[in-house]
């Protein structure tokens, strides 16, 4: 299974590809070609072209949840792309998403006029489903953990965001499950649970546990620890690729704790995964 990430915040080897406070990576697996998020802007798709992947070729995008830096380059994707289904929430209609980090309310939701004049382009799902051989969508969540504290900076339609417009990517691998959560809102070990057994292999993406700042208290480091801790008891198989929306510190801490089984992406990040 290969795996490319096409825009992150964190900066690569790569002078020439560009990173922005957004995500996208795109997967081979199964025979199929497979998008989660746009990033922020149409930046996804110049990287693209100097990795050599190319996005007309894509069978499906899957639009983890309706914040705007997964969704922002959406409409440059469908400008390259005529042919992908995209997979997204039904509870991103009509909605207004916004956050107040930072202490000035902005507008994050996505460019919903594209809804509307690509209306046969959308699959809008709430359950669990298939969207290629061995590859599902998650929409449900558990509540068996806490989630991450940086969420109360965000709303939808001014009241605080429950993230059930949230979707992980599940692939069911020969050697075990393999998981893609764009930001994890829900939490590392809420999505974990949510997935599967186990037998995980691999969890890829942010786990939204953002760096405190004076203005913002978020997980303590021993929080942050017993997260660390927990994932490896119960997934004692697991590699965890982490980059957007999870912290230095955070990452510092995973580290310790995960050893060889912790890595950070970067924009142009790939590998052969399992393979």
């Amino acid at each position: 299974m290969k795996v490319v990430v096409l825009i992150d915040n964190n900066p690569g080897t790569r002078a020439e590809l560009q990173t922005e406070h957004g995500l996208s990576i795109y997967i081979e697996s199964g025979g199929r070609k497979i998008l989660l998020d746009t990033g922020a802007s149409g930046k996804f798709a110049e990287n693209a072209a100097k990795l050599h992947v190319d996005i007309s070729e894509v069978d499906v995008l899957i639009l983890s949840h309706a914040h705007r830096d997964h969704t922002g380059g959406l409409a440059e994707f469908l400008k390259l792309n005529d042919r992908a289904k995209v997979f997204l929430s039904a509870h991103i209609a009509g909605t207004c998403f916004t956050s107040t980090r930072g202490g000035v309310q902005r507008d994050i939701s996505p460019d919903f006029s594209l809804f509307k004049t690509h209306p046969e382009r959308f699959t809008q799902v709430t359950h669990k489903v298939p969207v290629a051989p061995n590859l599902e969508l998650i929409c449900r969540f558990p509540h068996l953990f806490d989630r991450p504290q940086a969420n109360r900076t965000l709303f939808a339609n001014s009241m605080p965001d429950d993230f059930r417009h949230e979707i992980a990517l599940l692939v069911h691998h020969p050697q075990g499950n393999i998981i893609f959560s764009s930001c994890s809102h829900h939490g590392i070990l809420n999505t974990l649970a949510a997935c599967g057994s186990p037998d995980t292999i691999a969890y890829i993406g942010g786990t939204h546990l953002l760096d405190s700042d004076p203005e913002n208290q978020y997980e303590t480091d021993a929080q942050v620890a017993a997260i660390a801790r927990k994932t490896i008891a119960l997934y004692p198989q697991i590699k965890l690729f982490t980059g957007h929306c999870t912290g230095t510190r955070t990452q510092k801490i995973f580290s310790e704790i995960l050893q060889e089984r912790f890595a950070v992406f970067y924009s142009g990040f790939q590998t052969d995964i399992f393979d």
